[in-house]
């Protein structure tokens, strides 16, 4: 199976910006979450922290952690 995006540039060039760097910042997303689940698990956060961390966590949908 083959799929092809094609974008009308430059009028769609945001779009294809998005398209072609999406598996990088799925990457980062995934070091973000795992950077604030080091800090809760392993260092020494405030309860204010922890809450913090885990409320960023919370909002990376964990489909995009699947990679």
């Amino acid at each position: 199976m083959i799929a092809t995006l094609q974008f009308a540039l430059p009028d769609e060039q945001a779009e294809f910006d998005a398209a072609r760097l999406g598996s990088e910042a799925m990457q980062v997303l995934w070091q973000i979450d795992q950077h604030c689940r080091s800090r809760i698990k392993y260092g020494q956060p405030t309860a204010d922290e922890v809450h913090a961390l885990e409320a960023v966590r919370a909002m990376i949908p964990s489909e995009m952690l699947d990679i």
